[in-house]
């Protein structure tokens, strides 16, 4: 995935023949999704369900992982070929039908499980299904060759809501509340009901949000705006926990493992807060109107949030040697993707000013690069004790 990023930017500052950007960025995106962020929550699910209940059948959940990394890879190669036609259709099929397999092993395997986090996780997995609604139109109007600018505009938001807002963000606060059980930190079963429900409902009505650029009645308009406070009151109430249990949280854990939890922490935060600025008609014009606000923002999500959390989630594993590489190669991930978020936020925001910011694709560049390097060393030094088993 991070290989590719280095390619697509490579592209953009210098130029790749026979590359097609389009291609590129479909197969990234797609990886993204379903090879990293996709396969990090299954892992980390079947992980938990296999402490909570070790006479679950392990075996159908190892098929559902195998076929969603068919899946991703297939994508990966396919779309970079040529695309959207029957062939990357195949295999991103193949990786929407495993989450639906995923949502329904969930509900058996969970039906007398009453705990906090379950009411996240099976959200997520429904939000999941939900948003293949919008990647199948968009599958359908690329093969058939018929594509309505704004249907296909609004179908890319609607798959990347539900995927972004609905199954990463719901299934991440299942697992971090998962991981606080372990630091003795256990939510308000109110507390956590009052803001699962604040945020499903935002999540649910909040794809209004993403299409506030299309014409719509004064009072529809009103209604997305209370939707987008009503998911920034959640979010300040999880965060306000947090926050208050922090010490907890980290008081046993070294510098790294606390400052992934406050950027993570900060980035859930900060993605609500600029979802609720969207809605001021002038903000969200240009928002939607720029590439490289919008791109700011997803990686906002991705990046800054999703990646570091499932980062943080890795070095919270138990068994793993925090040893001196892996910890430098930690930070260098995130001093690469905070340097990318920096320069995409600048190329967004310059424009405004009609400052020039022409080396942005060569820093850019740079800072993927970075985040490629670090990546790889973060594999080579990453090892588990198993001393104790």
């Amino acid at each position: 995935m991070s290989f590719l990023g280095v390619m697509m930017r490579y592209n953009i500052a210098f130029s790749l023949p026979g590359a097609n950007h389009k291609y590129m960025q479909e197969a990234h995106s797609h990886f993204a999704f379903y090879g990293w962020v996709s396969a990090c929550i299954y892992l980390f699910v079947v992980q938990y369900l296999s402490r909570q209940n070790p006479k679950i059948n392990h075996t159908k959940y190892q098929l559902l992982m195998i076929f969603n990394q068919i899946g991703s890879y297939g994508m990966l190669v396919t779309f970079l070929y040529s695309g959207y036609y029957w062939l990357s259709i195949v295999f991103s099929s193949i990786s929407l039908f495993t989450g639906f397999v995923y949502y329904i092993f969930l509900l058996i395997d969970t039906r007398k499980n009453k705990s906090s986090e379950i009411i996240w996780l099976r959200s997520g997995a429904f939000f999941a299904i939900l948003s293949s609604l919008g990647v199948f139109s968009l599958a359908y109007m690329s093969a058939s060759k018929n594509v309505i600018d704004d249907l296909y505009r609004a179908c890319t938001y609607f798959y990347l809501h539900f995927q972004y807002n609905g199954f990463f963000l719901f299934s991440c606060v299942g697992l971090f509340l998962i991981s606080l059980k372990n630091y003795k930190v256990i939510i308000p079963q109110k507390l956590n009901k009052n803001i699962f429900y604040l945020l499903f409902i935002g999540a649910f009505f909040g794809y209004g949000l993403s299409v506030l650029w299309i014409k719509m009645p004064d009072y529809l308009y009103g209604f997305f705006v209370a939707v987008s406070l009503i998911q920034l009151l959640g979010t300040w109430k999880l965060w306000k926990w947090a926050w208050n249990n922090k010490r907890k949280i980290s008081e046993s854990k070294n510098l790294v493992h606390k400052a992934l939890l406050g950027i993570f922490g900060s980035a859930f935060l900060l993605k609500f807060i600029l979802q609720s600025a969207s809605a001021v008609p002038m903000l969200g014009i240009y928002a939607f109107n720029s590439i490289n606000v919008a791109v700011a923002y997803l990686h906002l999500v991705l990046l800054v949030g999703i990646s570091i959390f499932l980062l943080w989630k890795i070095i919270d594993i138990e068994k793993i040697i925090m040893n001196k590489m892996l910890i430098y190669s930690v930070y260098s991930i995130v001093l690469g993707i905070l340097f990318n978020e920096i320069l995409l936020a600048l190329a967004g925001v310059f424009p405004i000013f009609r400052i020039p910011f022409l080396s942005s694709p060569y820093w850019l560049f740079f800072a993927s690069l970075v985040i490629m390097i670090s990546i790889v060393f973060f594999l080579k030094s990453l090892k588990f004790d198993y001393s104790n088993t």
